[in-house]
């Protein structure tokens, strides 16, 4: 109904569906910073549950009822107690009855006590690198900006990791058992910044 009034992740799953090999999956993130009802659930120190029932649970069964990714990235758990997410009934729903029962996979990110725990790959935290071969799929979440998961026009270029901290990154990583999950931020018009757009190529 608002920006661009097309469905881009409608179109997006059917490009990556039609045109690659690729499984299709979407990041959510429970919370939002500044959603009234979040920040009056908060104030009342989730004895409330206003954002969660009427916000993020169907929020989380539209898109999988809709899109049907076989990857769900959790995520913006760490403010509320696991009983407030209800994340356990939204899971329990998702491997047994929902459209991607049969195929989908979760991180480990529906609540505090989750995280390096439960989920079908841990990201236990940011830049995760547990220096030993893991047990458990895991995955190393981090970002080519050290200080942002979005564009920053005011980014300074030491602000940039090397191609070389990247490829030592990916290769710690992978020794470890690990995946590799390096983030870039578009711009507001939705291009690349040339110098991620380089680092890509570079780890590439």
């Amino acid at each position: 109904d608002v920006g661009p009034g097309r469905d881009l992740v409608g179109e997006l799953a059917n490009a990556v569906r039609e045109k690659t090999q690729v499984r299709f999956g979407l990041y959510h993130s429970l919370y939002e910073w500044f959603n009234p009802l979040w920040e009056n659930d908060k104030k009342n120190k989730f004895k409330t549950d206003d954002f969660v029932k009427f916000k993020t649970l169907p929020e989380l069964y539209e898109i999988v009822e809709k899109y049907k990714p076989e990857v769900i990235w959790s995520d913006g758990d760490w403010e509320a107690p696991d009983s407030y997410w209800q994340a356990a009934k939204f899971v329990a729903w998702l491997y047994n009855d929902s459209p991607v029962n049969a195929t989908v996979v979760t991180n480990d990110r529906w609540g505090p006590v989750t995280k390096c725990k439960h989920g079908d790959f841990y990201t236990c935290q940011d830049n995760y690198n547990p220096g030993v071969l893991q047990k458990h799929k895991w995955e190393n979440c981090m970002t080519v900006d050290r200080n942002s998961w979005g564009y920053r026009r005011n980014a300074q270029i030491e602000d940039y990791r090397t191609p070389q901290q990247l490829i030592d990154s990916l290769v710690e990583t992978v020794s470890c058992g690990g995946n590799l999950l390096l983030n870039i931020g578009p711009t507001k018009e939705g291009t690349i910044d040339p110098l991620q757009e380089e680092r890509l190529l570079q780890i590439g």
